[in-house]
């Protein structure tokens, strides 16, 4: 018969060797995932002080940021904002590209808002330039600029005139066919029967009529009797 031997751990037969369930278990016990991640939980001074080198320096109060070229800071807004950068916890570098981002986004709205501004007068001034009515009549002398000077110059208020010019400039509503339409039509009955020396205003006798007088050609006051 064999001899057969057992220890605590293995139990030898012949020429075979088996290991027990323990020593089998204990072979198969490895680190997880998660445990590896974790390591021993423990940290040296050493390493708790690098970390803290580290982590951005939060500033007391932020120093002045730069703008961006072209554009200004509002000292409100960056005082609101302050704040804000502390919370997320911005060093002052840290805050300058946020700062430098959001001047960035600000610029190019800027930028997008005039290009849409100026294309939509482009297109207004090509829709002017095809109307089968004013398209023709649109130069210095002719009839539009010349009713609409005629109907202005009957207000006997350069001021006012200017002041109107300078806002049809500003908004852009010289531009605005609908608007030109309208005026170019007011302007021919204010002016129905008037005349207008181009580069000069019109005398008194040339005047725009009245409303009343428009509606009351006959009353004394409008047929120069006294």
């Amino acid at each position: 018969m064999a001899e057969e031997q057992t220890t605590g751990t293995e139990t030898t037969s012949g020429t075979g060797t088996e290991t027990s369930g323990l020593e089998q278990g204990q072979s198969q016990k490895a680190e997880s995932t998660l445990s590896q991640a974790l390591g021993d939980g423990t940290k040296t001074e050493d390493q708790l002080n690098a970390d803290k080198a580290k982590a951005p320096v939060v500033p007391e109060k932020y120093a002045d940021f730069t703008a961006p070229e072209g554009l200004t800071l509002d000292p409100k807004a960056i005082e609101e904002a302050a704040p804000i950068f502390k919370e997320l916890g911005l060093s002052q570098e840290g805050a300058q590209k946020l700062v430098d981002f959001y001047g960035k986004q600000v610029a190019k709205l800027s930028s997008d808002s005039i290009s849409s501004w100026t294309k939509t007068r482009e297109n207004w001034r090509e829709e002017l330039k095809s109307d089968p009515t004013l398209g023709k009549e649109l130069a210095p002398d002719g009839k539009v600029p010349v009713t609409v000077n005629r109907a202005l110059d009957g207000l006997q208020n350069p001021k006012l005139v200017a002041d109107f010019k300078d806002a049809m400039n500003t908004t852009g509503a010289g531009d605005n066919p609908a608007f030109v339409r309208v005026l170019y039509a007011l302007a021919s009955k204010l002016t129905e029967g008037t005349s207008y020396a181009q580069g000069g205003p019109t005398g008194a006798k040339n005047a725009p009529r009245s409303a009343a007088a428009a509606v009351y050609p006959n009353l004394p006051s409008n047929s120069g009797d006294s």
